[in-house]
């Protein structure tokens, strides 16, 4: 590592101490940082270099009001500087490629703040960043008003990754511990800002500290790979085969809370007499006696003779849980609270309002999962709940840590609060098998189990719809979680979001899940019968249902193949046209359409009463799925024929694939 300090500072140090910043240069392989004191805007100005040219710029210090006669370096540190009080600025590198911006102050009413250039005119694009449910892709579309940036439920951020990666090979990363809120497009246009403050939902700060690094490599490609390396982490497992080759069959949007002993038999019935043979049986909400008892209501009578009887149909059987319990629920309340199982805040507050509670009230409580005795009640009991009625695994719900009361008080180093809340729920849910899933986590990509995208809407488009199937799937992928769980085909059908999804929908949902990890159903074929395309042709939507579950299945072993590969390189399993082409302008920006591992490419038509697509190739020679034809990359298809049987997608030539 080199480091030049220009001009004024060298004469600033020979004259008794009068500070001046006129240019920091550092240099580690091919990366490059310079920062400048910019006295006119107040701020530093920062430049990251991969070669000779700059791949990302900041500003750095907003809100300070720095001025150059306040700036004087730390004692004993290179490369810092300290302000005004006790605020300093620590520049440094520990990694190859890459620099480290470390604010600090122990002044915790003090609030840092460094912006980073989106560069859209420079045709820059970015990617990572959080789940949402207008998941818009690339992500420099996305606005993100300001807010905290730990994991909770508001627009659907149970992936809240602080992680963002440039089309020309940058990325940043902030630290775990910093007090992190982000201002993308709102506060200033083509700008993502990085704020640090003790504002809820952080408290109990001992300092501020805004602290991230940035890298730079030859592409975006070996950028995330970097990212992997250093940050994200790569899974340890991965879930059982059957869950990933045979469909999931969830009671939630069909039957919402209408279950019973009858209902589930029913429904197990008509997935077999329809020809679906097998796959995991989900019982979703209202089995409970009361919210946390995570006992069998009066619904079940009969509950072991139904979970015996939908198993020798060759089915798994699981369970909807959560992580609260409703405070009329005492056999689990009055444990959880006389052993200190519950967050609550300082004040001794307990109770929070979730989505099953009554007209918005606070009339529940979340389990304390940084709490390691709390873990274990949590885990025996569901343990117990096996035992008792021969249930194979469970459907994890919620998790987020905003979800909690108010500012609760948790086990450990507070500087890691609220995330380690959700971080302790998905920990302990991955003890009880390879067959759960979850849908939420925070620096939890190492965890060999099912994340669950959001509840998607039985829409279309970019409003939480059919569209977001693919960029959420994305974007979870480059945030480390590649064990991605699609929602349900045809979404959840809320009378306040769309109402149940249509038969074409409903088929075009389906075919978009054929390639990713798994399909999970709710809606069935057998609700529709017969639809009918823009073009007047007819089809029995069973029939098409039932080519699309075997083409899945067909391919299960290249998507475990795919997840081996991860669990080694931590490389996506569905993954954007970039990963195979990642200088390629219209690779880099392709939003309907994604990869399988590096040699099946899928284009699914999501527009409703379209029958056919244009179909982008990135570079390589590419086999026609469905005709056979040879197609060299780099070019687009032109209105590829794609009737409500058909899905487009296309096998890299030479691959052990190949057809």
């Amino acid at each position: 590592m080199r480091l030049s300090i220009t001009g004024c500072l060298l004469l600033g140090a020979l004259l008794a101490g009068v500070w001046c910043v006129d240019e920091i240069s550092l240099k580690k392989n091919d990366t490059s940082l310079s920062i400048v004191f910019n006295p006119s805007s107040k701020l530093f100005d920062l430049a990251l270099s991969y070669g000779n040219s700059v791949v990302l710029s900041a500003s750095l210090g907003h809100g300070l009001n720095l001025s150059e006669s306040e700036i004087e370096n730390c004692l004993g540190l290179d490369n810092c500087y300290r302000f005004s009080g006790d605020i300093r600025m620590h520049v440094h590198s520990n990694i190859d490629n890459g620099f480290t911006i470390y604010w600090k102050t122990k002044n915790t009413s003090l609030e840092f703040m460094d912006c980073v250039d989106l560069d859209t005119d420079a045709q820059t694009h970015w990617y990572g960043g959080p789940e949402r449910n207008y998941q818009y892709y690339p992500l420099e579309k996305l606005v993100i008003p300001n807010i905290d940036y730990a994991v909770h439920e508001l627009n659907y951020s149970a992936i809240s990754e602080p992680y963002w990666v440039n089309s020309k090979g940058a990325y940043l990363h902030v630290d775990e511990r910093v007090p992190l809120f982000v201002d993308q497009n709102s506060a200033f246009q083509n700008k993502t800002c990085f704020r640090a403050r003790e504002q809820p939902p952080y408290q109990n700060r001992p300092k501020i500290i805004l602290n991230y690094t940035l890298v730079a490599q030859e592409n975006v490609r070996e950028a995330h790979i970097h990212a992997v390396e250093h940050f994200l982490g790569k899974p340890t497992g991965r879930p059982n085969d059957k869950m990933i080759s045979r469909p999931i069959w969830s009671t939630w949007a069909r039957y919402k809370k209408d279950i019973n002993d009858s209902i589930l038999l029913e429904f197990a019935n008509e997935i077999v007499n329809n020809g679906f043979t097998d796959g995991q049986f989900e019982i979703d909400d209202e089995w409970e006696t009361c919210y946390g008892s995570l006992t069998f209501g009066d619904k079940f009578p009969n509950i072991n003779n139904t979970v015996q009887t939908i198993k020798d149909m060759d089915f798994r059987v699981t369970l909807w849980v959560h992580p609260f319990i409703h405070v009329n629920c005492s056999s689990a309340l009055d444990p959880g609270v006389d052993n200190d199982f519950i967050a609550k805040a300082a004040n001794g507050t307990m109770t929070t309002t979730w989505w099953n509670s009554v007209n918005g009230s606070y009339d529940s409580v979340y389990i304390d999962y940084t709490n390691p005795e709390a873990r274990e009640w949590f885990a025996d009991r569901l343990n117990l709940i096996r035992q008792l009625h021969g249930i194979d695994a469970f459907k994890f719900d919620a998790g987020e840590s905003s979800f909690a009361t108010r500012m609760p008080v948790l086990t450990g180093d507070p500087e890691l609060a609220p995330n380690s809340l959700t971080v302790g729920y998905v920990q302990t849910c991955a003890t009880l098998g390879d067959l759960v899933e979850i849908r939420t986590g925070y620096r939890t990509q190492y965890l060999p189990v099912f994340v669950r995208m959001i509840d998607k809407d039985s829409y279309w488009g970019e409003n939480n719809g059919l569209y977001t199937v693919i960029t959420t799937t994305i974007a979870m992928n480059l945030n480390g979680y590649v064990l991605v769980l699609p929602d349900m085909v045809g979404g959840n059908g809320y009378v306040n979001a769309g109402g149940p999804p249509g038969a074409e929908l409903f088929v075009r949902w389906l075919q978009a899940n054929t390639f990713l990890p798994a399909i999970q159903f709710s809606y069935v074929p057998w609700d529709y019968g017969n639809v009918t395309d823009s073009t007047g042709k007819t089809y029995n939507v069973v029939e098409v249902s039932q080519k699309f579950v075997a083409l899945h299945d067909q391919f299960s072993s290249y998507i475990i193949q795919t997840m081996e590969t991860s669990i080694k390189k931590g490389y996506p399993v569905n993954a954007p046209l970039w990963w195979v082409d990642p200088t390629d302008p219209q690779s880099l920006v392709e939003d309907s359409e994604y990869m399988l591992g590096e040699d099946i490419l899928v284009a699914p038509v999501i527009v409703e009463g379209a029958v056919s697509r244009d179909v982008y190739l990135p570079q390589g020679t590419w086999i026609d799925g469905n005709s056979g034809i040879v197609y060299e990359g780099r070019q687009t298809i032109k209105d590829y024929s794609a009737p409500l049987d058909i899905l487009p997608y296309f096998i890299r030539k030479g691959c052990s694939l190949d057809l």
